[in-house]
């Protein structure tokens, strides 16, 4: 007996909240995708994996600014009528001046997260991923979700 193959991705919308006139530049690198996954073994995908989200901003608000940084995380990735449970753990979301995977500050990506004191055109780096456990009771095919990042000034 062969075990179904599935494909899973989670797609990331980016939401930025200006209350001010000035702007929030930002860019995406790469959507937080699973892959093929075989039906009845779990992923988890590290904010240091390849396969992790990625995007960075920078804010254009003279000289120093505070930040806020909140993700609206779904609860199931769905293919049709099936769903497929995904989740965030405290150690999937990260932030960093750098892109690289040393020196990052891991963060709860449940819970929002202020970033105090960024200088303005400096860019921030952000990371999000997540863990799946599928279940043999799920059709083969691609389970997808959305996810929306929001950043606003404090």
């Amino acid at each position: 007996m062969s075990r179904k193959i599935f494909y899973c991705i989670g797609f990331l919308l980016l939401f930025v909240s200006n209350c001010y006139s000035q702007s929030i530049l930002t860019n995406k690198y790469n959507d937080l995708e699973f892959g093929d996954i075989f039906i009845g073994y779990s992923e988890n995908i590290d904010h240091t994996d390849a396969r992790a989200a990625k995007f960075s901003f920078s804010h254009r608000k003279f000289f120093m600014s505070d930040l806020l940084i909140s993700f609206n995380l779904p609860q199931n990735l769905t293919n049709g009528i099936d769903n497929l449970q995904i989740n965030f753990y405290e150690n999937h979301g990260a932030w960093s001046y750098r892109d690289r995977t040393t020196g990052r500050r891991v963060f709860n990506p449940n819970v929002p997260v202020e970033l105090r004191n960024i200088f303005f055109y400096f860019p921030v780096y952000i990371w999000l991923g997540g863990a799946i456990d599928t279940h043999n009771g799920l059709s083969p095919g691609a389970y997808s979700g959305t996810i929306t990042l929001t950043i606003e000034y404090l």
